[in-house]
């Protein structure tokens, strides 16, 4: 499990890892699993490929592969905090010169949840003092979305993702939810020769 999370935050970090010529994007955002919680989400794309695409009626598309390790935190109130290790491999595809795209993802997420539990009453002042149990879960999803781009370094974008959230000692159960956020895209100087 600490290799695991080891390896996760490497991919967070290690921007040096991956061709720094190619654009990369910061996403920022909303995140609510389960249609209720609430929380927000940071990960740092790399561009693995970009490629364009000229069809018989001379209209070109763009088609772009990303890898985006992402964290995400979300509170269900009065039962638990959750933190989300979601790396995702990214596809997005758009119209040349059209400010709208499409964008699908599968991501391998590794859940931490600090589930509340039993707690001990302070009968004096009245406060209660919980004990909160760590769950380990392993959460493969899917995303499917679409985004806005009003210029060139700013995007907008909303996807909705499902997958299974698997446990050794719990039943599986569904894992849904909305995110929405922006993407900020970050170009890097071309180095002189």
């Amino acid at each position: 499990m600490k290799t695991l999370l080891g390896l996760m935050i490497t991919l967070l970090l290690g921007g040096n890892l991956f061709a720094q010529k190619a654009p990369n994007t910061l996403q920022v955002g909303y995140f609510g699993p389960y249609f209720t919680n609430v929380g927000g989400t940071v990960g740092y794309a790399f561009t693995l490929k970009t490629w364009e695409k000229t069809s018989a009626n001379k209209r070109s598309k763009t088609h772009s592969l990303q890898l985006l390790p992402q964290v995400g935190y979300y509170h269900q109130p009065r039962v638990s905090h959750n933190l989300l290790f979601n790396p995702e491999v990214s596809y997005q595809w758009q119209k040349r010169d059209k400010r709208f795209f499409l964008l699908a993802a599968v991501g391998t997420g590794y859940l931490l949840t600090f589930k509340k539990q039993d707690g001990i009453i302070n009968l004096g002042t009245g406060d209660i003092d919980y004990r909160y149990k760590q769950l380990h879960s392993f959460v493969p999803n899917i995303s499917l979305g679409f985004g806005v781009a009003p210029c060139k370094t700013i995007s907008f974008y909303f996807k909705a993702y499902y997958g299974r959230q698997l446990r050794f000692d719990a039943v599986n159960t569904a894992f849904i939810g909305l995110s929405t956020g922006i993407l900020i895209h970050l170009k890097y100087k071309k180095e002189k020769a």
